[in-house]
């Protein structure tokens, strides 16, 4: 049985200071890079070295680092941006960094001291995820897991921080809330001890490096856990206040995506003049659904930005919207998507088509939560003023 070495690291040092704009730009000056290391990426279903490099040095992952650590405490529209400008050139390069970047949010939940013990660097990555939530039970100074097995490590492989849900159990028991739900906690995993399944062989996003992963008998400390999915939480800092919102930056990765598929579908036809009647109208169709949906994603996260960073709380027609516009994202974007690459015929079923590898991400992509119509049910319970909505765990 193992648990986290104590030793208290020193505090970052050194760290230039990065503005969100300067991130923005550095990584849209990877395009190149990326479209050349596309292909591989998708072969070997992670990130290459390279890649990862570049990343960092951009400053990717301190998208949500708190100003008071000297981090950018990017906007959350100008998130969704800076995931855009990455999917415009590779859906999964953007999928990593959307959960990679997750980081700020994570520190954020913790004491200072204690999240300088887990990050000695704003350029430290977190991945991993939370369900199904495993069995921990309660040993003298923290949550021994015996085993514990997760799927959709999205990022793990490039990851310096690995994070999984636990639900809590004490002298055999299963502790629960006031309101008889299952006591759920996100921990912190001995990275050394975190064993890499090989299960991420699927349709698109294969350079997500999405692949289950497990440890066993391991003692996680009680400082390396935390409460997050708690609703709202004043006393965070802007971007960590609510927590549905950690995963507003994924709509970055459909509309990078889409935006792509679009201007590659424009090319192609204007080679061909087709001077059609039916192909103008259908282009703009798909244009006009493309173009309202970002507008909308857009919209939220900058009304979004500007109550939390103004200090005020979201309502909750304000809170729905975060899912709203990111299911509205995944199916107007697919519509348009569909709609512009029909235009252009037999050529794309074959591998050799330019949209073969785009095509299996997008739909990969609509499978996640955050773009299906189930993902409302939420939002709908907000808006009619309902109390007991369904929660993430």
């Amino acid at each position: 049985m193992t648990a986290h070495p104590q030793t208290i690291k020193p505090e970052p040092a050194g760290e230039a200071y990065m503005s969100s704009q300067e991130i923005i730009e550095k990584l849209k000056a990877l395009g190149p890079l990326i479209e050349e290391e596309a292909n591989e990426i998708d072969r070997i279903r992670h990130l290459t070295p390279r890649v990862l490099d570049a990343l960092r040095q951009a400053g990717a992952f301190r998208i949500a680092w708190p100003a008071s650590w000297g981090g950018p405490e990017m906007r959350f529209e100008d998130q969704i941006r800076a995931v855009e400008a990455l999917s415009y050139h590779d859906a999964s390069v953007a999928w990593n960094v959307q959960i990679l970047s997750d980081t700020g949010f994570y520190a954020a939940q913790f004491a200072e001291p204690v999240a300088r013990e887990l990050y000695t660097s704003m350029d430290f990555a977190t991945a991993g995820g939370y369900y199904p939530p495993q069995r921990a039970d309660r040993v003298e100074g923290g949550w021994h897991i015996r085993k514990g097995r997760w799927p959709f490590g999205s990022g793990i492989h490039s990851a310096d921080c690995i994070v999984c849900g636990i639900h809590l159990h004490e002298n055999g028991e299963l502790l629960r809330d006031a309101e008889g739900k299952p006591e759920f906690r996100v921990a912190y995993l001995p990275k050394d001890e975190v064993k890499l399944l090989d299960t991420w062989y699927t349709l698109g996003l294969r350079g997500s490096g999405s692949t289950d992963y497990e440890v066993e008998d391991v003692v996680v400390p009680d400082k390396y856990v935390f409460k997050y999915f708690e609703g709202a939480a004043e006393h965070l800092p802007p971007l960590a206040r609510y927590a549905n919102l950690i995963a507003i930056s994924l709509q970055g990765v459909v509309l990078g995506l889409g935006r792509r598929i679009l201007d590659d579908v424009n090319k192609e036809l204007r080679k061909r003049s087709p001077n059609d009647r039916f192909m103008r109208i259908n282009y703009a169709e798909a244009e006009m659904n493309y173009r309202a949906a970002r507008d909308f994603s857009i919209a939220v996260a900058t009304r979004l930005s500007d109550r939390l960073f103004s200090g005020a709380m979201l309502t909750p027609e304000e809170q729905s919207e975060a899912e709203l516009s990111s299911v509205n994202a995944g199916h107007q974007i697919k519509k348009a998507c569909t709609m512009a690459i029909e235009l252009l015929g037999a050529s794309t079923i074959y591998a050799r088509s330019p949209f073969e590898r785009r095509r299996r991400d997008l739909d990969t992509l609509l499978v996640h939560i955050s773009h299906q119509r189930r993902a409302l049910e939420a939002a709908g319970g907000l808006l009619l003023g309902e109390k007991n909505l369904p929660q993430l765990a």
